[in-house]
């Protein structure tokens, strides 16, 4: 009876420290927007990619019912993103993008909060390492919800 006892304590241990990957269904949309988009003011950093930004408008919102996520490449491997609120054309700060974050991938839909991004993380040199990030943009701004590594073969690819 003890060994049974310890062996169902040891699963519900095992079973609760992996713990699963964020769902998109699980993160839904409240709010779509209805009407047509409203362009950030172009400043700053969006200033030298206003016509970047305006083509990836056009269609309307691609993320969380009511944001943009643009994608513009940087070089082989790289790209860096502007989010912007397609209701009220704010920009929003995404903590993605750049040489630092070497062959970034994100997956998201108009229908979920949730982002996923993959990418290898080249901070220790080794090449070896990717790194897979979930965010929750439900709040109008990114809350990191959880984060995993995995080893692969050394300056392999981290998408999937």
């Amino acid at each position: 009876m003890k060994r049974l006892i310890a062996a169902a304590l040891l699963a519900a241990i095992v079973t609760g420290a992996a713990a699963a990957e964020p769902q998109f269904a699980d993160y839904p949309v409240k709010t779509h927007l209805k009407g047509k988009p409203v362009l950030p003011k172009f400043a700053g950093d969006t200033a030298q990619f206003r016509t970047r930004i305006r083509n990836g408008m056009k269609e309307g919102p691609n993320f969380a019912g009511h944001f943009s996520l643009i994608e513009i490449g940087c070089g082989g491997s790289c790209i860096f993103t502007f989010l912007i609120d397609a209701r009220t054309g704010k920009v929003v700060d995404l903590p993605l993008g750049g040489e630092e974050f070497y062959q970034l991938q994100l997956k998201y839909g108009l229908d979920s909060t949730l982002l996923q991004a993959d990418w290898m993380d080249t901070s220790v040199g080794s090449y070896d390492t990717c790194i897979r990030r979930f965010y929750d943009i439900s709040s109008g701004t990114p809350k990191q919800v959880s984060q995993e590594s995995r080893k692969i073969e050394q300056s392999g690819y981290c998408g999937e």
